[in-house]
């Protein structure tokens, strides 16, 4: 039996091809987005001109002096040239003078970006024509005031300053928000690192008091702390135009919503729902899961296969990306010693787990506790490697699941 994966486009990735043994009772599950077709230039002008709880981008961008596009950063497979392309041909064929506008990349506590990553996201021509910028969540932050839990909203000062806003960004599905996209461009997006600790201590703290998984509640919106605050920010900062993409396990842009980030948001999560649910999978041997489109985000996919495991079973994540995992200040490792300051919030134990295999040529290890019991974890260079060490432990046969993207998929409940 042979299985293609894909690999992430924008990284320069190509699909690989793994094969099994035919002993073995094994089934693919791919995402359901990757049946729709792309969406032309023409399809995504139409959708910002036709936007949810706002007036049209062009109409929004008559007489405008100072324009940010926020974008999200190179952890996200979400396709954003065609967005930006679009929204920069509305905005000059509005008037606004192309040396008023701006980018931002919406880092949240995420390492900051190369001149490389911007290109890998926004393309050449946008990076050599306008000038690009990194988020710091240290610094250049402004409260806006505090929210009903009593903790400052501070978020970047470029953006206070911008008199139209724009947002480019996905629709995903999210461990601790249900979905990401919407307000979460803005928070944790471009707010201070203090403003997003507080954030996310809101969901660790409901995971905590409600004894739940984390991966468990990937694509469910009653996992709604964290969004409810994030909303409420979002009012707090006053208005502005969000895009939110769906996209495939290809990274083709398959559907946009646009407008009122909240509205638009919520309007997209049925779209959402149909393009990344595969039936639940349970009581496997063997779980092999693609992590594709944030493949910088390896501990996604993990999580994700481990939930479909007999006690004792094998999670194989496939991580090829030559870019490591992200650096994250707020739960990332920084010595033997010294760590985030939400390190520790997110246990990462799971006994069910007989062992990690990661098919991982270009290894992190400075990230290894992101995935799970480091006692448990495997790396291997080559996918032969890989199957050497399966077949040596399932002579006789194995329940195998092949997951296209675990970074992207959730299970349905219905």
């Amino acid at each position: 039996m042979k299985f293609t994966l894909p690999q992430n486009a924008f990284q320069g990735g190509q699909p690989v091809q793994i094969s099994l043994p035919d002993r073995w009772r094994a089934k693919y599950f791919p995402l359901p987005g990757d049946s729709k077709p792309a969406l032309t230039s023409s399809d995504i002008q139409a959708r910002l001109n036709n936007p949810i709880g706002m007036p049209p981008l062009s109409q929004l961008a008559r007489g405008k002096k100072q324009v940010l596009i926020l974008f999200d950063d190179i952890t996200r497979g979400t396709p954003t040239q065609p967005m930006a392309e679009s929204v920069l041909d509305i905005l000059l064929s509005s008037g606004v003078k192309k040396e008023n506008i701006e980018f931002l990349c919406a880092l949240g506590t995420h390492g900051a970006h190369s001149r490389q990553d911007h290109v890998e996201k926004l393309g050449e021509a946008i990076v050599n024509s306008y000038p690009v910028y990194n988020h710091n969540c240290y610094e250049n932050n402004v409260c806006i005031g505090q929210t009903k839990r009593g903790f400052d909203v501070s978020i970047n000062q470029e953006f206070l300053k911008s008199d139209l806003r724009i947002g480019l960004g996905a629709i995903t599905p999210h461990t601790m928000n249900g979905y990401g996209g919407g307000g979460k461009i803005l928070f944790p997006g471009i707010a201070s690192i203090e403003t997003i600790a507080r954030n996310h201590t809101t969901a660790t703290e409901f995971l905590q008091q409600n004894h739940l998984n984390s991966s468990k509640m990937t694509g469910n919106l009653a996992m709604k702390g964290m969004r409810e605050e994030i909303e409420e920010m979002t009012r707090m900062a006053g208005p502005f135009f969000k895009a939110d993409c769906l996209y495939n396990s290809n990274l083709e842009l398959i559907d946009l919503y646009a407008g009122d980030p909240i509205q638009e948001y919520y309007a997209a999560i049925p779209a959402a729902q149909a393009a990344y649910g595969i039936s639940p999978i349970t009581d496997m041997d063997i779980v092999i899961v693609n992590a594709n489109a944030k493949a910088s985000e390896a501990t996604i996919a993990t999580g994700f296969g481990a939930m479909a495991l007999r006690p004792g079973g094998d999670v194989v994540v496939v991580d090829l990306t030559r870019r490591g995992q992200t650096t994250h200040y707020l739960f990332g490792s920084f010595g033997a010693h010294t760590h985030g300051r939400m390190m520790g919030a997110m246990p990462a134990a799971r006994p069910e787990v007989g062992r990690y295999l990661f098919w991982m040529p270009y290894r992190d290890l400075g990230a290894a506790h992101w995935f799970g019991e480091l006692d448990k974890q495997v790396y291997t260079n080559t996918w032969e490697e890989t199957l050497a060490l399966l077949e040596e432990k399932y002579p006789q046969g194995a329940r195998v699941a092949v997951i296209s993207d675990g970074t992207l998929a959730y299970y349905r409940t219905q």
